[in-house]
């Protein structure tokens, strides 16, 4: 009886394996401006492929919204979410997805992940405080609705110093990207903008910003968006891609690098490291009591 038993379990267990290995199981990401970052995550993708023996695919979408519904469609099983999509996915639909891992910064108090308010010199803005309503409006230059440090943090910078909607006291225009936010702000064709703070040391280098603009706020340590896993894979596999990603810095350096170089927030990281929901909360408590702020990047 033992040995009939003890049959039934391995043929079970092989054709669990057999199943796994012919499904194709999707790793999906977001485009940002015309990166899709395909060039980044196929090659990660066909390392855990390789090692997990799964058959994974990399799938880009087009915008994080995409990326969302995909994920509600249940057409993804891992994604690469940047941090406001996930907070607004586990906001809407709590529970379908679970976070893997996001990126080590390499033992820093900091993420290097930052999000700023900067001003046009010619504006006489000095700080954030100059934006109280005086009779002008200003004029506000944002990334996109879906851009954590570009979008989310501006807004959540405004919102500490009493201006809890940009809408009603700026005149709010979204420029595209990081570096067009710069470019409409030293171009005097926005007053102020809102951007990643990575840009501005580019910005610093090419387009002397010191000279033209100011940065009057900014917060600098956003948690990292995290790669989350559908709630309805094996507790096999997602300890076989998670045991893949945490060792991936020291067996595939290349691989892991090439990644990170798809993200400006992640180029400078060491490695992959686990995290949970709850690692989310601190920044979460920064949105107040202020909804509108939700219902902006949703």
């Amino acid at each position: 009886m033992k040995k009939i038993l003890l049959a039934v379990f391995i043929i079970g267990a092989w054709l669990t394996q057999c199943k796994a290995q012919k499904k194709q199981y999707v790793f999906a990401t977001y485009t940002y401006s015309a990166n899709n970052r395909l060039q980044n995550l196929t090659p990660l993708t066909n390392l855990l492929s390789e090692n997990s023996g799964l058959n994974i695919k990399a799938v880009s979408y087009p915008t994080v919204q995409a990326l969302i519904n995909a994920i509600r469609n249940d057409s993804v099983d891992f994604a690469m979410m940047n941090t406001s999509g996930y907070l607004v996915l586990q906001r809407n639909h709590p529970g379908i997805v679970f976070p893997l891992v996001n990126l080590d910064m390499g033992g820093s108090v900091f993420t290097n992940y930052g999000g700023c308010l900067i001003a046009g010199k010619q504006t006489g803005i000095m700080s954030v405080k100059d934006l109280q309503p005086k009779g002008k409006k200003y004029s506000l230059a944002l990334v996109n609705s879906s851009s954590t440090s570009g979008n989310l943090v501006p807004r959540l910078l405004l919102n500490s110093t009493g201006i809890t909607s940009a809408e009603a006291s700026l005149a709010v225009d979204y420029s595209g990207t990081h570096k067009k936010v710069v470019e409409d702000v030293i171009s005097g064709r926005a007053d102020i903008g809102g951007c990643g703070c990575s840009e501005i040391d580019s910005a610093r280098k090419y387009l002397d910003f010191d000279a033209r603009a100011i940065v009057i706020d900014s917060f600098n340590d956003i948690p990292l968006g995290p790669v989350v896993y559908n709630k309805n894979l094996d507790t096999s596999i997602t300890k076989s891609i998670l045991n893949c990603l945490l060792a991936i810095h020291q067996n595939n350096k290349a691989t892991f690098e090439n990644f990170c170089n798809g993200w400006t927030e992640f180029k400078q990281a060491k490695q992959f490291k686990q995290v949970a929901d709850k690692d989310y909360d601190s920044f979460r408590k920064m949105f107040g009591n202020n909804t509108q702020l939700w219902k902006l990047i949703e």
